[in-house]
């Protein structure tokens, strides 16, 4: 398996625009091997460029290079866990600005790398989404 550096794809830099959020996950050593060898994007389909810089993982939409997500990681006794999260605020790079839906996304995205079953925290993100485009719609 081949690890994405980050000359692999283009990229931009997270604008001073963003905002700290929070995700509490913890991963084993081998997950968290699974999620810092990234993701090099193949096919259009594909809508993320990961890659990993320590202590960074960097999440940017392969289409414009945007940094959606930056997450630091921590090592705790044999396991490592999220310490920090940071989503772009950007309106011009990224329209989403509801934290909550942004955490349920990063860690489907990195639970996803890690091999972990994301069918569940799938459905109720598109849930929740739907839920909040019909209370817009209800205002």
């Amino acid at each position: 398996m081949r690890i994405a550096k980050q000359d692999d794809w283009k990229t931009e830099p997270m604008p001073s625009g963003s905002k700290n959020i929070t995700l509490e996950k913890l991963y084993s050593q081998q997950e968290f091997d699974r999620i810092t060898a990234g993701v090099i994007p193949e096919c259009m389909e594909d809508k993320w460029f990961i890659f990993y810089e320590a202590p960074w993982v960097y999440l940017h939409r392969s289409w414009t290079g945007f940094c959606i997500f930056k997450v630091r990681f921590e090592v705790v006794g044999e396991s490592v866990k999220i310490a920090q999260v940071q989503v772009n605020r950007d309106p011009a790079q990224y329209s989403n600005t509801d934290d909550e839906s942004d955490a349920c996304l990063l860690g489907i995205l990195l639970d996803s790398r890690a091999e972990r079953d994301v069918r569940n925290q799938m459905l109720g993100h598109i849930k929740y989404i739907k839920a909040q485009s019909s209370n817009l719609d209800e205002s």
